[in-house]
């Protein structure tokens, strides 16, 4: 069956995609430009925006997807460790710019960042309106060391990015948000794609129609 890519022009297009007729990796739909109403349309889908500097910008629900379930997260021996010593300072929507302009400066293992001055200012007036959120790692001095922001919608937090400036500091975030996450009683964490360091929390793959099953619930 041909792959279709649709070309997305309002937030209503997002409902005119057919999921099977779209390649295994998961790219729906292309659009010119990015704005806050097509971000919360695509994400009610389970869709994010994924893409390079200086291109337009490209949509995507991949299959398998990659999520944490929140009861099933495993801190290792050390990590517990590492919080009874209390060396860092846990904290909620403080600094969001920091966050989301330190996740930009991370070396990735491609060249370049998807985290350019679109996503920036998009997900920056998100977070003042209260959908996009920052989760904050302080040393004692107060300095942000770490850190991870992305999207709350009813019961998914749809993780975007985590950066570092001190060994632990991310770990220790994601247990503080996972702890808070159960305390809203947010069932999962999207990570998008598969990644390491969610795989040894318990992260796992599902199919995309279990991840739809989950999100429209």
């Amino acid at each position: 069956m041909e792959n279709k890519i649709l070309l997305i022009k309002e937030p209503s297009d997002f409902n005119n995609i057919n999921f099977a007729n779209i390649s295994e990796d998961g790219l729906v739909g292309i659009s010119a430009e990015l704005n806050i109403e097509l971000i919360l349309s695509s994400y009610k889908l389970g869709i994010f925006p994924w893409f390079n500097e200086n291109e337009p910008i490209l949509w995507w629900s991949p299959n398998p997807r990659q999520v944490l379930f929140i009861d099933k997260y495993k801190p290792s021996k050390s990590l517990l460790k590492e919080i009874k010593k209390n060396k860092f300072i846990f904290e909620i929507n403080k600094n969001f710019s920091a966050v989301i302009h330190a996740c930009k400066k991370v070396q990735r293992k491609q060249s370049g960042t998807w985290i350019d001055a679109r996503i920036i200012d998009n997900y920056t007036r998100l977070h003042q309106i209260g959908h996009a959120h920052s989760f904050e790692i302080y040393n004692m001095e107060y300095s942000l060391v770490g850190g991870i922001y992305g999207i709350l919608s009813k019961n998914v937090f749809f993780g975007e990015s985590m950066f570092h400036l001190e060994n632990n500091a991310s770990k220790v975030c994601f247990y503080f948000l996972c702890k808070w996450l159960k305390e809203q009683e947010v069932k999962i964490i999207d990570a998008q794609v598969e990644s390491e360091h969610i795989s040894q929390w318990g992260g796992e793959l599902i199919s995309r129609d279990k991840f739809m099953d989950i999100i429209l619930s």
